[in-house]
């Protein structure tokens, strides 16, 4: 290998040549380095600052699209509200009329010739294009009087015309009843006229009705003043952006299409996206400077707060390993000493029990630091899954009974599982979950009282254990999970904070749920896989 201040020129590009692996790290360092330029910075900044401009200017024409859409449906309705008044006032004329024909002695062609010929009646409205009276005769309906121009001669059968023909028919169908029908621009309305009784029709009376006319009514200012939206009666399919409308008032139904007029803008002028965009890049320019700082000192303070947090860790760590140590440290010290200095005065029972001390506290170590080594190991994912087929009921009745021993018999363990139960779980993982939310639940139970842990099979294989300790506070319940945490209540209870932290990763690598519930009387555990 050549020595590295051989290489003339750029170091990172001999480097990479020279030294491949020392080369990209040069070069990384250099990079970063490159960063911290003002100029760089200020248009990354921009850039960034950027983005909510043009994120305004999608939000302002998504709004004003929404906003337009809304004052067009409202002004639409509107002028529906009005087409339905005029509708309304317009049957209800022909509907007057009606009601005059029926019941009466005399000819209904007579009545009319003398009504509209004394003035008794409103004369015919400007929108109604034609006006005729129907007789019913034979199954036939014989036009007998008319006014206006209908495109129908006296005496013709109305029943024969196609303008006519499907409209009548439905009113003899169901002679009690209103019937109208749109052709176009044209409204066709047929109310029947009663001869004694309401159930027995002398013939019908018929109105040719111009919709373009009652659209042009001057009253509808939006449309035939204002211009702000056009409403012409629907013929054909609707242009991009209309709306179509059903006007029914009076017994008569037909559709109406509004649109936008020549005044819309005019009335609801909107805000150009043009200064939109000035206002927007000018801000975007002042919070490049702003940001460029903020981020800056964010970046600091993102970086003295992680520092911080791992000092704080490193410190939280040492302490509780230091203090977990010291005891089992302290028993095994003693109990040498002991032994060193007193064999030959010690009874054998008080030797044995010295040595068994000593053994204690080994194993507490022992188990310490295979917690930490095991959860390293799962951080590094070197912990391999083996499913294997196991007596379930049985591995839990077995593994009460060894935390029993473990911790001396501070707690009886309840045991609620079927006689049998099979499933394929890696045995491991398993014991390394259940073993650590036993271990907890005897060690933060009162000594005497009872854990529980139920073994149910109901679609999923649930581990339910339950203790009678203090709770966790709900504040410490999210971080219970989280490695070398203790909650407040844990503060007497000796213990590292790891073991709910490999239960909750171990239970994950069997492809299960850890779910932890606290209150008052104690904390359940439920490892569902």
């Amino acid at each position: 290998m050549r020595a590295v201040s051989r290489c003339p020129g750029n170091p990172a590009m001999h480097l990479r040549e020279y030294w491949p692996g020392r080369g990209r790290r040069v070069a990384w360092e250099q990079m970063k380095l490159s960063l911290h330029s003002p100029w760089l910075v200020a248009l990354a900044v921009l850039a960034l600052a950027a983005l909510p401009v043009l994120a305004a200017l999608a939000a302002h024409r998504e709004q004003a699209r929404r906003a337009e859409a809304l004052l067009f449906e409202r002004s639409t309705d509107v002028v529906a509200a009005h087409l339905r008044l005029v509708t309304a006032r317009q049957m209800g004329w022909q509907n007057m009329l009606r009601l005059r024909l029926s019941n009466r002695p005399s000819a209904p062609e007579k009545l009319l010739e003398e009504i509209f010929t004394s003035g008794i009646s409103p004369a015919r409205p400007e929108s109604c294009r034609a006006l005729g009276y129907g007789a019913l005769d034979n199954g036939r309906v014989v036009l007998r009087w008319g006014q206006g121009q209908s495109g129908a001669v006296m005496g013709a059968d109305l029943l024969a015309r196609p303008e006519t023909a499907a409209l009548l028919r439905d009113a003899m169908a169901r002679p009690a009843q209103i019937f109208s029908e749109q052709k176009g621009a044209q409204l066709l309305a047929a109310m029947m006229v009663a001869e004694i009784s309401p159930r027995q029709p002398r013939g019908w009376l018929v109105g040719w009705w111009n919709l373009e006319e009652m659209c042009a009514d001057p009253q509808l200012r939006l449309v035939n003043t204002d211009h702000t939206l056009t409403a012409r009666p629907l013929d054909g399919a609707p242009a991009p952006g209309e709306r179509v409308l059903e006007i029914g008032e009076g017994g008569a139904h037909w559709r109406v299409v509004v649109g936008k007029g020549s005044g819309f803008d005019a009335l609801f002028p909107h805000i150009s996206e043009q200064t939109v965009a000035w206002i927007g890049g000018t801000c975007a320019v002042l919070l490049a400077l702003l940001a460029g700082i903020a981020t800056r000192t964010a970046g600091l303070h993102t970086a003295l707060a992680a520092e911080h947090e791992l000092v704080e860790m490193k410190d939280h760590l040492l302490q509780s390993v230091s203090h977990e140590f010291r005891t089992p440290l302290s028993v095994i010290l003693s109990s040498t000493e002991l032994l060193e200095n007193y064999e030959a005065r010690l009874s054998p029972e008080r030797r044995a029990e010295a040595l068994a001390q000593i053994r204690d506290a080994t194993a507490r170590m022992n188990e310490l630091v295979g917690q930490a080594l095991l959860l390293s190991r799962i951080e590094a994912r070197h912990v391999p899954v083996e499913p294997k087929r196991l007596d379930v009921a049985t591995f839990a009745r077995e593994l009460a009974r060894e935390t029993e021993v473990a911790l001396h018999a501070r707690c009886a363990i309840a045991v609620t599982a079927p006689e049998t139960l099979d499933a394929t779980l890696d045995r491991g993982l398993l014991r390394a979950v259940l073993g650590n939310l036993l271990s907890n639940a005897v060690k933060f139970s009162p000594p005497g009282q009872t854990v529980d842990m139920t073994v149910v099979q109901n679609g999923r294989l649930r581990f339910i254990v339950c203790d009678r300790g203090p709770g966790i506070a709900r504040d410490d319940l999210p971080r219970v999970r989280e490695a070398f945490f203790r909650a407040a209540s844990a503060a007497e209870t000796p213990g590292t904070g790891l073991g709910l932290t490999i239960a909750d990763k171990c239970a994950a690598l069997l492809g299960g749920i850890l779910a932890i519930e606290s209150g008052a009387g104690g904390t359940t555990a439920t490892l569902t896989v």
